[in-house]
């Protein structure tokens, strides 16, 4: 199978998509064309790896099931410690409310969704190399979140890497405790946004393809908008509709609730939904302002009219949006460039009639205010003993505003990222305003305590740390800073040597 690029250009092998990551006009790869469908029957008394392994190949049959099976297994196992099997991160909510399910990061080795992406991306990555005659050597760039960050590095550590992330992302002490001498972290003010457009722009320029080809490397994009990311995200939904519908009648299909600053999972719904799954409705929620909601009620995009919060790294235009935007216009990549080209005007029209109608046919998204998210933080904690993240919340308050209180499709509720990670909401809503003023050390000891969420290994490493560990500061353009970061490595490596 081959991949387009939401921006042109000629298509790509699969193995190429994967290993480039964005395509060379700065693109996302998306399948030319979907592949057959997966009959859910069919995976009814096959594992979750195993169901995982079919969707991958579906997407990507150069490779065969088996060689799939092995790259799934091999992956999910650096997941686990070594006497134990890897605990599917898929559960009831409680014996009382059969209906609902919770899709949960925080056991996983870094505390999100984002090291199972990440170790199946490396996985892979390897046996790429082992079919590739390319001597030259991998080096990982990316404008990338905190989460992948974290996860990346502590997967990824026989790869040069060069990541950009937002200092306003609450995990540079993680970032920085994980960091080898090959590996590179710098942080940016900016928003994401404004960074990831800018790396994305270096993905279509060839020169500085080029310029690295010259120093004996070869660039691979990663970030929140490469293929695996998403098809990870597909392949978990996948495994999820058959471990619990195998349990349910026929008739039965599936709601998912996921919150805007994941929609790498959301496209990874609608890729599973293409293989003829049942897939009832998906909800997407944000907190205010309401920019995402804005967008696909009027077709604008408002601006933001207050400050961003501190740890909020300006995500107004999510990656993955592009994505369904493409598809949207009919994969017209020129509509596309055209409507990407007035993001950051407000008030401006993006969207056509037919356009926002097919948006809305989706996916429905709501926004949520900061005591609501408190309430229902508190509610789930009270009614299940599970804790959610603010950004949980905010997803269940868009289904529970918009849903039909008729609807007997069985629920979960997507929670990408530990909520540990949001400690200063989840143990105000949890212990109260006293308990969120502590320190983040005592606060995050005190809610792990409480609620029985596991601390893992590198968050507990930084917070043991008597000053906190800092990334560099991005004083240049990201090509600058990566040339830059290149050149000392080399250097060093020269006199090492």
């Amino acid at each position: 199978m081959n991949y387009i690029s939401t921006r042109g250009g000629a298509p790509a092998s699969s193995e190429e998509a994967i290993y480039r990551g964005l395509s060379k006009t700065g693109g996302l790869f998306i399948p030319e064309k979907l592949p057959e469908a997966l009959p859910l029957e069919a995976m009814f008394e096959k594992t979750p790896a195993e169901t995982m392994a079919l969707f991958f190949h579906r997407f990507m049959p150069n490779f065969s099931l088996e060689v799939w099976e092995s790259i799934v297994d091999e992956a999910l196992l650096t997941l686990t410690a070594e006497s134990d099997a890897f605990d599917w991160p898929v559960h009831p909510l409680n014996a009382y409310l059969e209906r609902y399910y919770l899709f949960n990061g925080d056991r996983l080795p870094t505390g999100s969704l984002s090291d199972i992406s990440s170790a199946i991306f490396l996985t892979l990555l390897r046996k790429l190399d082992e079919k590739r005659n390319n001597p030259l050597e991998p080096l990982i760039v990316a404008v990338i979140t905190d989460d992948m960050a974290v996860s990346s590095l502590r997967m990824m550590s026989s790869y040069k890497k060069i990541f950009f992330v937002s200092q306003n992302g609450g995990r540079s002490s993680e970032i920085s405790w994980l960091l080898k001498s090959h590996e590179k972290a710098f942080s940016f003010e900016d928003s994401f946004d404004t960074r990831y457009r800018e790396f994305s722009g270096l993905a279509a320029d060839e020169s500085f393809e080029k310029a690295l080809n010259a120093q004996g490397y070869d660039p691979i994009f990663w970030g929140p908008g490469h293929i695996l990311e998403v098809l990870t995200a597909g392949a978990l939904v996948t495994a999820s509709l058959a471990l619990i519908l195998a349990e349910k009648t026929p008739e039965d299909s599936m709601t998912y609730v996921v919150n805007k600053n994941h929609l790498s999972f959301f496209a990874g719904l609608v890729y599973a939904n293409s293989l003829e799954l049942p897939i009832d409705a998906v909800y997407v929620g944000e907190n205010e302002p309401a920019i995402l909601r804005t967008l696909f009620e009027t077709g604008k995009m408002m601006q933001a009219k207050r400050r961003r919060r501190s740890d909020d790294p300006g995500v107004m235009w999510p990656v993955n949006l592009e994505r369904l935007l493409f598809e949207v216009t009919g994969r017209d990549e020129s509509r596309l460039l055209d409507i990407m080209g007035k993001w950051d005007q407000a008030e401006v029209p993006l969207l056509n009639e037919d356009e926002i109608h097919l948006l809305n046919q989706s996916v429905t998204v709501a926004s949520n205010d900061y005591r609501r998210c408190l309430r229902i933080i508190r509610n789930i904690y009270d009614q299940t003993d599970y804790l959610i993240g603010r950004e949980t919340a905010d997803a269940i308050a868009c289904w529970a505003r918009h849903s039909d209180k008729k609807d007997t499709s069985i629920v979960c509720y997507v929670q990408e990222r530990s909520p540990l990670l949001d400690i200063e909401t989840t143990t105000k809503a949890i212990l109260g305003d006293e308990a969120s003023r502590r320190a983040e050390a005592d606060a995050v000891c005190m809610l792990a305590e409480e609620s029985g969420v596991p601390i893992w290994e590198t968050l507990r490493a930084s917070l043991e740390k008597k000053e906190p560990l800092t990334m560099i500061p991005v004083a240049d353009s990201l090509q600058d800073t990566i040339f830059e970061a290149v050149r000392k490595h080399d250097h060093e490596r020269g006199v090492d040597a």
